[in-house]
């Protein structure tokens, strides 16, 4: 596989180019957008700061076959434009700032699922070796606000804030209606139980959605998934750039209902796994180090596979 990489940062270009040659992607490296033209012939990933979105979606209009990966210093709204005009964009990766790379695990975690997406990595992926967690299944309305709280519980005995546990139960109770509510469907591709969110449900085992909660020490991850595989891209990019739009959250049913607001403002990054019609799992990391002014002015990632 291979890559152009325009970067005007030459420190970052070096360490970039480390990480897309250690997962298997032969970069050529780009500091001038004039030279982008000539590289991308016969490449297969175009990658740039958002900054240079035109450049790129005009490059992948040139090059139809070609998949791009985006990383951003700033809020994610702009990036978002890119993604909603453009199915070759489903990654975009936040950055510290201008001199600094993507987060490393997440940078190869990226890397290496374009080079081969056939493999949903384990939750394990996203963590330190020895992390601690659990997991559950989920099937009814009670076993949700329980499953809540045992969150919660777990959060805060790694004493941190207060408002990260308040958070975290926010964001599991809102991945959990998603998962109990709006994926489940019929033969017929009919929603079962989505009309009703406030109804109590019992779900049968089929249909039940499985938790897993994890922490290494530095950062959680929690992760969901059904096994019905109904959400698609334009729920993640059309609802949150709606979202981020209008200040308000998009609670539209098409498939999966996300609250992708309630995501968005509680994650450093958000990765959803689509195998249409047999799973939809997403993963949802934020990062314990940051203090919470930091990781509400932090650029946000977001990442969309499908298969």
């Amino acid at each position: 596989m291979r890559a152009v990489v325009l970067e005007r940062n030459k420190m970052v270009s070096r360490r970039l180019q480390r990480y897309f040659l250690a997962a298997g992607i032969d970069p050529i490296l780009v500091e001038d957008p004039k030279e982008v033209a000539a590289a991308a012939a016969g490449v297969d990933l175009i990658a740039a700061d958002t900054f240079d979105g035109d450049l790129v979606a005009a490059t992948i209009r040139q090059h139809p076959r070609l998949r791009a990966l985006l990383w951003t210093a700033e809020p994610l709204k702009r990036s978002l434009r890119y993604m909603v005009e453009n199915s070759s964009m489903s990654n975009v990766l936040g950055r510290k700032d201008f001199e600094s790379t993507p987060r490393p695990w997440e940078l190869m975690l990226i890397l290496k699922r374009l080079v081969d997406g056939t493999q949903v990595p384990p939750i394990g992926a996203y963590l330190d070796w020895g992390f601690q967690g659990y997991q559950e299944k989920v099937g009814t309305t009670a076993g949700r606000d329980a499953s809540v709280a045992h969150i919660q519980s777990f959060i805060n005995r790694l004493q941190v804030p207060k408002r990260i546990a308040e958070m975290f139960g926010e964001l599991a109770h809102e991945m959990l209606m998603n998962a109990m509510y709006d994926a489940p469907a019929d033969a017929q591709g009919n929603p079962k139980y989505a009309l009703d969110r406030k109804a109590d449900i019992s779900l049968p085992d089929a249909e039940q959605p499985t938790l897993r909660m994890a922490t290494d020490g530095s950062k959680l991850v929690l992760q969901l998934s059904d096994p019905f595989g109904r959400l698609q891209r334009k729920h993640v990019f059309d609802g949150l750039a709606r979202g981020l739009a209008q200040g308000e959250m998009d609670t539209s049913h098409g498939g999966a209902g996300l609250g992708m607001m309630v995501c968005h403002n509680s994650t450093a990054a958000m990765f959803f796994d689509v195998a249409v019609g047999h799973h939809t799992e997403v993963t949802a990391v934020f990062e314990l180090d940051l203090n919470l002014r930091e990781f509400r002015t932090q650029a946000k990632s977001l990442h969309f596979f499908q298969a």
